[in-house]
């Protein structure tokens, strides 16, 4: 055997040096094993010299793989190894050891070489590479040369021969930093044990380490320091092999005692609070890493809050926010805490995003949120009690659950007891909300352990999770004692509809909403959820529907709970009506009323009311002022106001109607009014359905007077059903608010038929124009005042509230301006309304025609009559207008006329000529006649106006004028005129020529005047003007009675007593004058003269004669007693002497009677009250025009002549009227409507008419009227 192994060691010795010759990359054979590698490296000699030495050869030429790293010669140098000193067995096993320590089991190219990485070499030891800067190290070798392949491993070459390693204490000794340790090692009888078979990892705090901690080894020298000194050094030690590679951050490993060590893996690495200063240094037993501080706590828990939260792995989130809030430190202190930490995904739940929390405030906020997540001290999961409570760092609660889980408010508790160093951790699945009332609504009562009935009731009600929601809501939870006490048994409501009364029951004490005690007051009431009202008292004690709150304000996570002694029955009217009424705010007013009147405990009964409840505003708009009424009078007329708005029973809104009245508890009448808004008597409600226990109040805004006609003007109509059309008509002419006031008013009022029939649009009308129009055909409908039916006679008239006229006709039916009054008196608050059949359209303030007025005067009824009789009565219901001389009833009895003298067709036909000759075509008011004016009667015939102190037509005095009628005017005369076609005499048709003021003035002088205005006929040659100048005639130098003899004298010499007209002149006519002078007419050429002077106008016929005017004054003969007169003047002279008697008695009265026409002027006409209007007359044809034009064919004109013929021209004569003229005359008359205005009977129709005086209307005094 010796013989073989010497032959192989020659060969491997022949091998090596054969190989040390050639080059390396030559000598490497990777089809050869490790062994001839070695050899044909040729620097490895003393490696398989060392390898024969220790008979390890044929291992490493097995089959592998293995790894070898392999000293060269110069390392073996250098480590001072002889083979020689291992010639025993133990020696030899020793360098076996040694050589094994450089083999590792399996292929490890350099490649797969990691920095820090560990590995057992074949002697069981470890060694540790290092890979870095290009280098390979493997223990305190440098690897020179890697990877040299070979059939069963690989080899690289290093530098350094490793030593396999000691156990721990001797190669913490042999450091030279650990003395200290080994010190206390050997103190602590820890030697032995250290040295053991291991595996270990000694965290080795160096010796400055020990002086750091004040920790002296020599001072543990009792059984317990030996102890203490035993448990500090076991902490330090892993029963295990952790090479620093295997270290991670957050990760624990348990010490040789049992307890805990925390890795924390950064910038550098730690271990607790420890920092590892090196790493990895091998042991036989183990590693050692070199610590700078004594871990002097054993502990299980070796991490601090953060830290264990952040090793959790599912606690991200929370650690960044508490190192964002700045709470780190706080956390990292020495505690303890409890902490309830929220893992990511419930921050992510929570959407907290920490880049929201980046400002001072944020993390202020940011704070705050996490310490509610803190308590102080330590609680873990078997200390946690359901409905326990723990404060928090910020001083407010949590909360807790224990029911199969845990929770901690509303957050499940998803681990427990994960302990730190300075607290435990229990992780939940939300974040907290900070609250100082964690537990919500039923939680907190069940808590309280006073409301056990309440929660089994919020249960079974099925409202758990409704409470238990986001809320808030404000509860008033009735106690046990109070459930007792209202004798409700849950298992009475085990049944669905049970339940559903239940649930009815308890959402009665709850309210949407949070409701602190503070926010109560007096009279405040808020809705339950159940729809009801609850009503509070807040006196000494606070009341909410009668239950007294025992203990208010009990906060909750979703809400507040108020501790009531009653349970409350669902109602929606808590108060009754005085107590709703006074819990408002707005009825003071009303609410003292009712208790000075003593109603109070009436309204507190059980009722039903309904109250119409005026506000204080009303109160105070009305001017009540309760002082007023607080006498025994007083309080029965309040008692009586305040009852008049008060209805019994129920009467909601919706029961309300247009135009519906009701009964007030005072027995008078309520009306209502809905449109756009409901109003009652006018007050508007303004509320409705105010609920109360024992009724419903309606709020309106004022005070109601009682009465027994609430409706005012436009709602009676409006409610009638037949006046639509005049309601809207009054609101589209901006009446409403008019006919809504005071008033009071009478309307009378076209139905809706009415309205129809005057095809009256009221679209058509929609204009400013069409308003004003609608307005004022409106208003002519209303009277100022209270007309009653009973106040109406026939012929009474009353003025509109637009001054237009209404005339009342009142027979078998009553009639108004034409309209029949179909119903009468209904009265409304502010007046009253008569329903006619017709719209007064056409408004005016003469509404009845010429007929009607003067029937309706009292003074004409013979008139009418015979109007009625002569079948003229339609014609002056024409259109006209006429101008109506009337004469009164003593006219006609003066006349002597007695119409049934003329009751024969003759006879009808000259009375109607009679009254026609009383008609003028249009309209002659009193201003518009003149002195001298002349008009043209319907007849055809002329009348004559005069003008003076008093106003005649023909001879009729004028006694009252412009009664208006609606189709012309009336003026009462106190003569029936006759008619004629020469109204004037001599003297007035003279006196109304203006060219003969001379002559008129001198028969004034010689008071002939009236002479000649006597019955006549007399002819008169009238000298004008001129020729009364050319003849130097001074009436004042005559002024004496000699004067006015001589004066009479010529005057007479120009009048002839008869007739004679220019056509009874032939050659020569001698007239004996009646001054007794003879005087010749002539005719010459056609022209006609008279003595010396020309007739230059003849022919103008006088109602008394006519007259010729000339154009000289004649002068009588001087002698009227000549000899020389005819045989016939003699045989007169008796004959003379008798006319001549004659003529001074006629003198005499013509004198008085010229005096009074000179006298007249038209300003006397200031002295007639007018009645009407300004319409004027028409011109008409003078009826003279005829004899006019026949006289002046007759004589001609020429010279002088001419000028004084002027002024008795047609167009001259009538120029003083000509300038009024507006109306033609009408031509034809209709008849035939006469018994519609009439009875057939003249004297019954007569008896019917009143006089004026008698139709006047007793009205009541109104406010003025003014369209709007």
């Amino acid at each position: 055997m010796l013989g073989s192994m010497n032959k192989i060691l020659a060969f491997v010795l022949a091998t090596l040096l054969t190989a040390t010759v050639l080059p390396l990359s030559a000598s490497a054979d990777a089809t050869q094993d490790i062994p001839s590698n070695a050899v044909a490296s040729g620097v490895h000699d003393s490696l398989v010299a060392a390898l024969t030495h220790a008979d390890l050869v044929a291992t490493l030429q097995g089959p592998g793989p293995f790894t070898v790293f392999a000293p060269t010669d110069q390392a073996f140098v250098n480590a001072g190894i002889n083979l020689e000193d291992y010639d025993t067995p133990e020696e030899n096993q020793t360098l076996g050891k040694l050589l094994l320590h450089h083999v590792v089991s399996g292929a490890v190219a350099s490649s797969d070489l990691k920095d820090g990485m560990m590995t057992t070499t074949m002697n069981g030891d470890y060694v540790k590479f290092g890979v870095g800067g290009g280098t390979v190290t493997v223990g305190a070798a440098t690897v020179t040369f890697p990877d040299v392949q070979a059939s069963n491993g690989i080899i690289h070459f290093i530098d350094t021969v490793l030593t396999p390693p000691v156990d721990i204490p001797t190669t913490a000794q042999a450091t030279g930093i650990h003395d200290s340790l080994v010190a206390a090692v050997i103190q602590a009888d820890l030697a032995e044990a250290l040295g053991g078979t291991g595996p270990f990892t000694v965290f080795a705090p160096t010796d400055q380490a020990f002086t750091d901690a004040n920790i002296d080894p020599a001072s543990f020298t009792t059984a317990e320091g030996k102890d203490t000194l035993s448990d500090i050094l076991l902490y330090h030690v892993v029963n295990a092999h952790v090479p620093a590679v295997n270290v991670t951050d957050c990760m624990i490993a348990d010490t040789y005692d049992g307890h805990s060590l925390a890795f924390s893996v950064g910038d550098s690495v730690m271990v607790n609070d420890a920092n590892i200063t090196m790493t990895d240094v091998i042991a036989s037993n183990g590693l050692i890493h070199v610590i700078d501080k004594v871990l002097t706590s054993p502990t299980d828990t070796p991490n601090d809050v953060p830290r264990t939260a952040q090793c959790d792995g599912n606690h991200n989130t929370l650690v960044d926010a508490v190192i964002q809030a700045g709470l780190l430190e706080a956390l990292q202190g020495p505690g303890p805490f409890t902490v309830f930490a929220p893992t990511d995904q419930a921050f992510a739940d929570a959407n907290i995003d920490l880049s929201d929390f980046d400002t001072p405030a944020g993390k202020e906020e940011l704070a705050r949120i996490l310490q509610y997540h803190v308590v102080s001290g330590v609680v873990p999961a078997a200390d946690v009690s359901d409905c326990m409570t723990a404060p928090t760092l910020n001083d407010l609660q949590l909360a807790f659950t224990v029911d199969g889980s845990v929770m901690v408010n509303n957050a499940t508790v998803v681990s427990t007891d994960a302990f730190a160093s300075n607290g435990v951790i229990h992780a939940i699945d939300k974040v907290l909300t900070p609250t100082d009332s964690p537990n919500d609504v039923p939680r907190t009562a069940q808590c309280d352990g006073n409301f056990t009935t309440l929660v089994d009731a919020v249960i079974q009600a099925g409202l758990l999770e409704t409470l238990q929601g986001t809320g808030p809501f404000t509860v008033f939870a009735p106690t046990d004692q109070a459930f007792a006490d209202a004798n409700i048994d849950l298992s009475d409501y085990t049944t669905p509809e049970g339940m559903d009364e239940l649930a009815n029951l308890l959402k009665h004490h709850v309210v949407a909403g949070e409701v602190p005690s503070s926010a109560l007051s007096d009279c405040m009431s808020t809705h339950a959820i159940d729809g009801n009202p609850l009503s509070f008292t807040v006196k000494d004690t606070v009341m909410v529907n009668g239950a007294t709150v025992t203990n208010p304000d009990v906060s909750t996570s979703n809400g507040v709970i108020h501790v009531i002694d009653k349970v409350l029955m669902p109602t929606d009217t808590p108060n009754d009506v005085p107590r709703t009424a006074e819990c408002d705010g707005n009825y003071s007013s009303l609410v003292s009323a009712i208790v000075q009147a003593e109603l109070l405990e009436t309204l507190q009964g059980d009722g039903p009311f309904t109250v119409f409840a005026p506000t204080d505003q009303a109160f105070a708009n009305a001017n009540i002022v309760l002082s007023d009424y607080d006498t025994p009078e007083g309080k029965v007329s309040l008692s009586n106001i305040l009852r008049y708005h008060v209805v019994a029973g129920s009467l909601p809104a919706a029961n309300i109607s247009d135009c519906m009245t009701e009964t007030a508890v005072n027995g008078q009448p309520l009306s209502f009014s809905v449109g756009a808004t409901a109003s009652v008597n006018g007050a508007t409600i303004t509320a409705t359905d105010v609920p109360a226990s024992n009724g419903i109040i309606h709020v309106i805004d004022k005070v109601l007077t009682p009465t027994s006609t609430p409706k005012n003007i436009p709602t009676t109509a409006g409610c009638t059903g037949s006046h639509d059309t005049l309601v809207a008509a009054v609101v589209q002419a901006n009446l409403l608010s008019t006919l809504e006031g005071e008033g009071p008013f009478t309307v009378f009022a076209p139905t809706d038929q009415a309205f129809a029939d005057a095809n009256i649009d009221l679209a058509g009308l929609d204009t400013p124009d069409g308003v004003s129009l609608l307005s004022e055909i409106l208003l002519a409908h209303v009277v100022p005042g209270v007309v009653l039916a009973a106040d109406l006679s026939d012929c009474a008239t009353v003025q509109t509230a637009n001054d237009f006229t209404m005339a009342f006709s009142i027979g078998d039916e009553a009639k108004v301006n034409g309209a029949t009054i179909t119903q009468t008196d209904a009265m409304a608050s502010n007046g009253v309304i008569h329903v006619i059949d017709t719209v007064l359209s056409s408004p005016t303030v003469t509404p009845n025609d010429l007929p009607r007025t003067a029937q309706c005067t009292g003074n004409h009824a013979s008139l009418v009559a015979a109007l009625v009789q002569a079948e003229l009565v339609e014609t002056l219901q024409g259109d006209g207008p006429f101008t109506v001389f009337a004469p009164t009833d003593q006219a006609f009895a003066d006349a002597n006329i007695d119409l049934s003298n003329y009751d024969t067709p003759e006879g009808k036909d000259a009375l109607a000529d009679l009254l026609q000759y009383h008609v003028v075509p249009g309209t002659v008011l009193a201003a518009d006649v003149e002195n001298c004016m002349t008009a043209t009667a319907v007849n055809g015939q002329p009348l004559s106006f005069s003008v003076s102190d008093t106003v005649m037509v023909n001879n009729a005095v004028v006694t009252a004028t412009d009664a208006m009628a609606s189709n012309g005017v009336i003026h009462v005369i106190d003569t029936v005129l006759t008619p004629t076609d020469t109204p004037n005499n001599i003297a007035a048709t003279a006196g109304c020529t203006n060219v003969h003021t001379s002559l008129l003035a001198a028969l004034v002088q010689a008071e002939l005047a009236e002479t000649l205005g006597g019955e006549g006929p007399f002819t008169v040659f009238a000298p004008t003007d001129d020729a009364f100048a050319a003849a130097n005639i001074d009436l004042a130098a005559l002024d004496t009675p000699e004067g006015k003899q001589a004066l009479r004298n010529i005057l007479l010499y120009h009048v002839y007593n008869g007739t004679v007209n220019g056509a009874d002149v032939t050659d020569e006519t001698k007239l004996r004058m009646m001054n007794g002078n003879d005087a010749v007419v002539r005719l010459t050429g056609g022209t006609l003269s008279i003595e010396s002077a020309t007739i230059t106008t003849g022919d103008v016929i006088a109602s008394n004669g006519v007259i010729h005017v000339i154009d000289a004054v004649l002068t009588p003969p001087e002698n009227v007693e000549d000899e020389s007169t005819s045989a016939g003047a003699a045989d007169g002279e008796i004959d003379w002497l008798l006319y001549g008697g004659i003529a001074l008695v006629v003198i005499v009265l013509a004198g008085l009677l010229v005096a009074r026409f000179i006298g007249r002027g038209s300003d006397d006409l200031e002295t007639i009250q007018p009645i009407g209007g300004t319409d004027t007359l028409a011109a008409q044809p003078d009826a003279q025009a005829t004899a006019q034009a026949t006289t002046a064919a007759t004589y001609g004109a020429g010279g002088t002549q001419a000028a004084a013929a002027q002024a008795y021209q047609p167009e001259a004569y009538q120029q003083a009227y000509q300038s009024v003229a507006a109306q033609p005359v009408a031509q034809s008359y209709d008849d035939s409507a006469l018994d519609a205005f009439v009875q057939e009977d003249p004297a019954q129709a007569a008896a019917t008419f009143q006089p004026v005086a008698q139709a006047a209307v007793d009205v009541q005094p109104a406010q003025a009227v003014a369209p709007q």
